[in-house]
């Protein structure tokens, strides 16, 4: 009997304490209300830019809620181009052969060249020799030509016989007229048929000048006939005046290789 009753003032000793207890504790949280309470510290404001980058599978909007803001365009990096590479050097020429000093196939077109200038010059050299000759030629025949008209005049002038009767003042004057005829027509003759003639009658007043010349009988090849003509026209510059200071006219037959009258 006595145990149980100090049993029970034990616990009703331990009760009031920790009664004392708790209501100390809540007075002392009352009074202090700010002491639980979670201090906030403001901390700096960071900026950062977020780029939204495109999901594989993008989730479609809900209905109701703002629209997703669309991704910022990814701007492509500059393509760069390669910078060319150096093109390797061009390969050195190969040396020329040279040829052969003793080979024929090579010397051959070199002599063969040479022939055809040697020719060609001889051949120059040809047709200037024979130029002066025939400009010597000529000289001298007009000269003597001249002379001996000059000659037939002075016999004339004292009162020697007429030379020839009509129009014409002698044969000596038709003598070199045919003769400036055949060496003009030594250098313009060209004919087709064999053995052509024409015939044309000159006309020439006191002075030497070519008045008109008239074909009386032209040849039947048209290229000689044409050659003809050219012969006159060049003949006729070097036409003397007509001793007697008569007029003369002529008939002259043309041949391939002569002029007759």
């Amino acid at each position: 009997m006595t145990l149980t009753v100090k049993r029970r003032e034990g616990n009703v000793s331990g009760m009031i304490l920790l009664s004392i207890s708790l209501h100390l504790l809540t007075i002392l949280i009352i009074n202090n209300g700010n002491l639980f309470h979670a201090k906030l510290h403001e901390a700096a404001p960071y900026y950062v830019d977020i780029i939204n980058l495109p999901s594989i599978s993008p989730t479609a909007p809900s209905t109701g809620s703002e629209p997703a803001p669309q991704p910022a365009p990814i701007v492509p990096a500059a393509h760069v181009a390669p910078a060319p590479k150096a093109l390797p050097p061009p390969p050195a020429p190969a040396a020329m052969a040279l040829p052969s000093k003793n080979s024929p196939a090579s010397t051959a077109p070199t002599q063969e060249q040479l022939q055809r200038e040697q020719r060609e010059q001889d051949a120059k050299n040809f047709l200037e020799r024979m130029g002066n000759l025939e400009r010597g030629a000529e000289a001298k025949h007009q000269a003597a030509a001249l002379a001996a008209l000059q000659k037939k005049a002075s016999q004339q002038t004292k009162g020697g016989p007429p030379a020839a009767a009509g129009t014409a003042p002698g044969s000596d004057y038709g003598a070199y007229i045919q003769s400036r005829l055949k060496d003009a027509l030594a250098g313009n003759i060209v004919y087709r048929s064999q053995k052509p003639e024409a015939a044309v009658h000159l006309y020439i007043d006191k002075n030497g000048k070519l008045v008109r010349y008239v074909m009386t009988q032209p040849s039947t090849d048209k290229l000689f006939n044409s050659s003809v003509i050219k012969t006159i026209e060049n003949a006729k510059n070097s036409f003397p005046p007509v001793p007697g200071g008569l007029p003369f006219d002529k008939l002259f037959v043309f041949g391939p290789q002569e002029v007759k009258h």
